[in-house]
């Protein structure tokens, strides 16, 4: 009856994990690029059960297998689904969405270096090409593009062009080519971060996106299906309530048995 209890109470503890997963997916719906969450549980070490019957007439013991009796479940993991989200067009030249594998680069304050698919960028008051953070957006290099005053262009392959006015007509000028890296598996090589942005795990190294093209003035729209979210969380309540009343049923059993079968 113990046993049960705890059993019961792990399992409410998994629901309320995959239940704060699928509220950070929701509350993630409409951000640009996000990927969803998937809890991963996993079931806890099997207990084999054996019985042990011994007579006077069988003074040997006789072991019989009843079976394994299950210890219950825990959070093993929270796992990100890397599929590609839809891309909408949105007008702003200072967006860019990525059709094919790999991210974005960006560099923070302290130098660190962050992919993310969110490709909602801007201007800063310096020039140079950021995201909504203020971090700077890396191109081949590892160099910030540098924008100045001029009207931004990229092409298919993230070649950055600057369009500036030089008397009636508008000059062109190269600044670089966006760096878009990938990993050889990013559910392993990426930590993912609360700013919609992935960090390399300790060893990884990022490698050059193949076949991935740029599209300017569109953006990645998040991959959470928001009805698919709130069919899960419908489950999740109702395996909590079937969790809480095994624990209820199992503490009630074990208060008779301490208090009227003792008695």
């Amino acid at each position: 009856m113990i046993r049960g209890i705890y059993t019961a109470a792990a399992g409410m503890a998994a629901q309320l994990a995959k239940q704060d997963v699928i509220s950070n997916n929701l509350a993630n719906v409409n951000s640009t690029g996000y990927k969803q969450d998937v809890a991963v549980f996993r079931t806890r070490m099997d207990q084999t059960i054996y019985r042990l019957e011994q007579t006077a007439q069988r003074p040997t013991p006789d072991v019989r297998r009843m079976g394994d009796l299950s210890t219950g479940i825990y959070l093993d993991e929270i796992a990100t689904r890397f599929e590609a989200g839809s891309i909408r067009t949105t007008e702003n030249p200072y967006d860019f969405a990525l059709e094919g594998e790999g991210f974005f680069v960006l560099e923070e304050a302290d130098g660190t270096q962050v992919l993310t698919r969110d490709g909602s960028f801007a201007r800063s008051a310096e020039g140079f090409l950021v995201d909504k953070a203020g971090r700077s957006v890396l191109g081949e290099g590892g160099a910030p593009i540098f924008l100045g005053d001029g009207r931004i262009q990229v092409s298919r392959d993230g070649n950055v062009t600057i369009e500036r006015l030089n008397g009636d007509t508008y000059q062109q000028e190269p600044s670089g080519r966006l760096m878009i890296a990938t990993v050889a598996d990013p559910r392993s090589d990426l930590e993912k971060r609360g700013d919609n942005a992935f960090l390399l795990q300790p060893g990884a190294q990022t490698l050059p996106a193949q076949g991935t093209f740029v599209v300017q003035e569109a953006l990645e729209a998040s991959t959470v299906n928001p009805v698919r979210e709130m069919v899960e969380m419908i489950a999740v309540h109702r395996a909590y309530e079937a969790s809480q009343k095994t624990l209820t049923a199992q503490d009630e059993t074990l208060g008779k048995a301490v208090n009227e079968i003792a008695r």
